[in-house]
């Protein structure tokens, strides 16, 4: 066993984000570096049903539990499960209990930590439980682990921005080999740009004239580019690309967008149904390159290596697209006097309409290229 806490040998880990996809892709990096440390390491990950299909066939995950949930909050409608259901049964909150007390996990990381997901893991009984808040669900973790107390951590190089956020979590980890805390150690095991999010089960393969994708939607308006921005985007593609598009909508966002769909050409585009999460993945997958507001398909085109172009608006891309120089991945934002901020609405929304449809494209066809020949 080569991961100690509090001296005490690991021998298995669940890992749960049970919420927002573009998360659960970015906690791929915490299972990469566990199982390098230790390749007996039994890892599990607990998430939302509907999260699920982008994690099966990953790896470094031996087993998935699946979390039934009721869409709640102010952001449940874009947040409705895609049709298509994943392998593997979906629990409840008291037959998820069960499933882990039976799978006896000796530490869980929680890298949510909402009431749900913190009374889900002290139920469970698991031994050894590290959350990340300083409110009163810290008294159901054993450790309370948050990147502002470990500011000597080397994450910069090693996982940037939200990356890190996420890898902070396990820093009371000790190798049992070397003796250092995981970050220390995995500072010296991987070099810089090469721990990013992964996602299995789909190989790319784009054949040649593959499409680019289109994924205007987000769960937040403030993280949208204006409909007109994207038509005009359209109208001038066929004078620089010779790459069919296909338009991705997402579930439960198909009243939003019906105008702007029922608007584009017939010829050179495709609006796609809402599908499965699965079948997200393979289209994904096959695609030339992908053009998506600041959300879930983003980071899953990410993880699979997909060249990705992300429109970036109140949020900061330091932190949340935190994939320049990882890969064939490029980032788009206007930065007004209020930039960076968390608004989910906003009465003065500046930031998305200012950033220009032609210079979209411009980065669009140095990113795919023409005829897919990207440009270095």
């Amino acid at each position: 066993m080569s991961w100690l806490l509090d001296g005490k040998p690991v021998s298995s880990v669940l890992l749960t984000r049970l919420r927002y996809l573009g998360d659960v892709v970015m906690t791929t990096v915490l299972a990469e570096v566990l199982r390098a440390g230790d390749p007996e390491l039994r890892i599990g990950y607990l998430c939302e049903a509907a999260h699920a299909p982008v994690l099966e066939g990953h790896p470094h995950l031996d087993r998935i539990h699946r979390l039934g949930a009721r869409r709640r909050g102010a952001d449940a409608r874009a947040r409705v499960p895609a049709t298509g259901a994943a392998t593997g049964p979906a629990r409840g909150t008291l037959g998820m209990v069960a499933e882990l007390r039976a799978a006896r996990y000796d530490l869980a990381v929680d890298l949510f930590f909402n009431p749900r997901s913190a009374w889900l893991l002290r139920l469970a009984g698991i031994p050894r439980r590290i959350g990340g808040t300083r409110g009163s669900r810290r008294r159901l973790y054993t450790h309370v682990v948050l990147r502002p107390d470990l500011p000597e951590l080397p994450l910069g190089d090693l996982a940037p921005g939200g990356l890190g956020e996420h890898l902070c979590r396990l820093a009371t980890l000790v190798h049992a080999g070397t003796g250092q805390d995981l970050v220390t150690w995995a500072a010296g095991r991987f070099p810089p740009g090469s721990l990013a999010p992964r996602i299995a089960g789909c190989e790319r393969a784009p054949a040649p004239g593959a499409p680019v994708v289109l994924a205007p939607a987000a769960t937040w308006p403030t993280k949208e580019w204006p409909a007109a921005h994207w038509r005009e985007l359209v109208a001038a593609w066929s004078g620089r690309s010779n790459r069919p598009l296909q338009v991705l909508i997402p579930p439960g966002r198909q009243d939003d967008w019906s105008a702007f769909a029922a608007e584009l050409p017939d010829e050179g585009i495709e609006v796609l149904p809402p599908g499965g999460l699965s079948g997200v993945r393979r289209l994904l997958a096959a695609s030339a390159g992908v053009i998506s507001a600041d959300g879930g398909v983003m980071h899953l085109a990410v993880g699979l290596g997909v060249p990705t172009l992300g429109l970036f608006g109140p949020t900061d891309p330091a932190i949340w697209f935190p994939y320049e120089g990882l890969g064939p991945f490029r980032v788009l934002a206007t930065r007004p006097a209020c930039h960076p901020c968390d608004r989910h609405t906003c009465g003065e929304f500046i930031c998305l309409p200012d950033l220009a449809p032609a210079d979209v494209l411009d980065a669009a066809v140095a990113l795919f290229g023409r005829d897919g020949t990207a440009a270095p």
